[in-house]
């Protein structure tokens, strides 16, 4: 595929495709669409849409490997952006519609009496909820991804500490299923497919490290 149509034509689409969720949400909370709780129904879609763009993200590369559609690669750093972007959504949902919201208003009159019991409800969410705890580290971790993402910051981290960054994106996926699946108790579809996407690159990495068949660096890329 021609790298201007790619450009100019495949990189707005998915652009475009990657926000509709988000437009969608607001569409629906605008006109009462929701149902007796719309605030809880933002909070759970944003945390399932940055899960879903973290599977994708991690999908691509298995995808070309086995299309070898190269170009694929190019649209990584959107999806991987557009994970942390919805994970960022749901964690300010959360703190906005769940903690603030539930303060009264002579705790909200007072910002710095309103920031303590904010961050006092949030330390007793994570120290009484695992998977909060477990979710917190995952969108910590996505932090320093997001802010590495640029061709700049790769250029001044070197590609070899770059990718080793950037592997901290499977344990921020691992830790975005349980902290969406735990309180659910089932095995569900997304952790069949993240299960599957890590053992590809497993077998993958495994098989580029046997005698024979020495690694070539960046074979492997961070997500």
């Amino acid at each position: 595929m021609p790298d201007r149509v790619i450009r100019l034509v495949i990189k707005p689409l998915v652009f475009t495709a990657s926000l509709l969720p988000m437009a969608l949400l607001v569409w629906s909370a605008a006109t009462h669409q929701f149902n007796a709780n719309p605030f809880n129904a933002i909070v759970r879609s944003t945390g399932y849409w940055s899960l879903r763009f973290l599977c994708l993200t991690l999908a691509i590369t298995p995808f070309r490997w086995v299309t070898r559609w190269h170009a694929t690669v190019r649209f990584r750093r959107m999806l991987g952006l557009f994970a942390f972007f919805y994970a960022l959504v749901h964690v300010v949902a959360y703190v906005v519609f769940d903690r603030i919201a539930g303060l009264g208003a002579p705790d909200r009159a007072d910002t710095w009496l309103a920031a303590r019991r904010v961050v006092s409800a949030i330390a007793a969410d994570v120290s009484q909820r695992p998977f909060f705890l477990i979710g917190l580290v995952a969108f910590v971790l996505l932090v320093p991804l997001a802010a590495t993402s640029t061709s700049g910051m790769i250029r001044r981290l070197g590609g070899r500490r770059w990718q080793m960054l950037h592997r901290c994106v499977y344990a921020a996926a691992i830790g975005s299923v349980v902290h969406t699946y735990w309180p659910l108790r089932d095995i569900e579809r997304y952790e069949l497919i993240l299960g599957f996407i890590l053992i590809m690159r497993a077998c993958r990495a495994y098989a580029l490290r046997t005698p024979g068949r020495p690694a070539r660096i960046g074979t492997m890329p961070a997500a």
